[in-house]
């Protein structure tokens, strides 16, 4: 089973993501970018979902910190409830590879996850 890492500083989305995700794969949860990191190098997920603002950093910095340490290119979904382009721009402009706007339809994420999975498992075998 696939390992996703949820990372969402409100409790209410994380815990609904959670129970979405969770129908298909191996979730852990993080409230907060520093909470991330530790968990991801304990768990080593297969794809991390991260909201675009965070408490202690933004997404963005949370994903450049793990290319940075694992030195690998990383399944990563960024997430956000900004109604301004700025922000689905700025995360076109990063290094992730999907942003799905909150609220999203269950099987809209699931569908594009499951996108970003079959990507990775695309990459892994060149």
């Amino acid at each position: 089973m696939k390992k996703i890492l949820l990372v969402d500083g409100s409790e209410v989305t994380r815990q609904s993501t959670e129970i979405i995700l969770s129908t298909m794969y191996g979730t852990f949860c993080a409230a907060t970018g520093t909470e991330a990191l530790e968990i991801f190098r304990e768990v080593r997920p297969d794809l991390v979902l991260s909201q675009v603002q965070l408490s202690d950093m933004s997404g963005i910095e949370l994903l450049h910190k793990l290319q940075s340490e694992f030195g690998e290119k990383i399944p990563f979904v960024l997430t956000g409830i900004d109604d301004a382009s700025e922000t689905e721009s700025e995360a076109a402009k990063s290094d992730a590879w999907d942003f799905v706007r909150i609220p999203f339809a269950p099987e809209i994420l699931l569908c594009r996850l499951e996108k970003v999975f079959l990507r990775a498992d695309k990459l892994a075998a060149v």
